[in-house]
């Protein structure tokens, strides 16, 4: 009974690592534009149409994007592409990209994504509207891949023209790798958990359990006090006298010495002990 249950609760706790690797979803039902989708039929890209809102920030955990493949991130609305400033307490949410103007690009192994007529700067760029680009490069140990936001790009407006104003977004994946980067072998190296690191967790995950169950189980049904409440008190006790003795059979390099037991003389007389008349006395 105790092993099954603590392998479940060990199974249990690893998994939950896992489920934070899992597609993002969205909160509202998204929906996906026909035209849109249509446009990315038979591309690399097509795949990645779906209802799915992917979030995430930058590497200065400054901003929080919100990006869609052809479906709205905004409830009744055509906005694809959102930006929210966290750092202040009343969150700004811009729109980066909508669908009213999308445009693609795609060769070999490249793919560029082009959501135009997002909210217009209020001092940059001469007051333009913002644009995201979303950059799909070939990266063969990806897989779908996820994106992350490489910069914004918007100066003063007296030294930037309209077109070098947007948004950069870069999606690594394997969809848009041609054939012959596919057929190559690659070696690509493991992401996320390894099996060692998940048999360390199912390992501690055990051990926590084993002691605090077993602590349980002494005091309030064996109604044991002290030390005895922990589990097998007897055993770790010894164990590490145990572990001693093994290491000292295992690596001993000579044979134990003799050690000279003292032999007790009982029943002698004085005279048998050969000793002088003054240690008599």
């Amino acid at each position: 009974m105790w092993p099954s249950a603590l392998f479940t609760l060990s199974c249990a706790w690893a998994a939950l690592g896992l489920v934070a690797s899992a597609e993002p979803s969205t909160l509202f039902e998204s929906t996906v534009d026909a035209d849109c989708k249509k446009k990315l039929e038979g591309t690399k890209i097509a795949d990645f149409v779906s209802p799915t809102v992917y979030t995430f920030k930058d590497s200065d955990n400054e901003y929080e994007y919100e990006l869609g493949i052809c479906n709205n991130v905004v409830p009744d609305s055509r906005i694809v592409v959102t930006q929210t400033e966290l750092q202040q307490d009343a969150k700004r949410t811009v729109s980066v990209g909508r669908l009213n103007d999308t445009h693609l690009v795609s060769r070999d192994d490249y793919a560029e994504l082009t959501y135009y007529y997002g909210d217009v700067y209020n001092r940059h760029c001469k007051k333009t509207h913002r644009t995201a680009r979303i950059m799909f490069v070939c990266n063969p140990c990806a897989g779908k891949g996820y994106p992350e936001v490489v910069e914004e790009f918007a100066t003063d407006s007296s030294t930037t023209e309209n077109q070098h104003c947007f948004y950069l977004f870069e999606w690594a994946t394997s969809n848009v790798c041609n054939k012959a980067a596919a057929g190559r072998l690659i070696v690509c190296k493991p992401t996320g958990l390894g099996a060692g690191s998940i048999f360390l967790i199912v390992l501690l995950s055990v051990g926590v359990a084993y002691v605090i169950l077993g602590f349980i189980f002494n005091r309030f049904v064996r109604g044991a006090k002290g030390n005895e409440q922990f589990p097998n008190y007897s055993f770790w006790i010894t164990c590490g006298d145990h572990i001693s003795d093994g290491c000292d059979v295992l690596c001993r390099s000579k044979p134990p010495s003799i050690q000279m037991k003292s032999i007790p003389s009982v029943g002698r007389g004085d005279h048998q002990l050969d000793l002088s008349e003054d240690e008599l006395a």
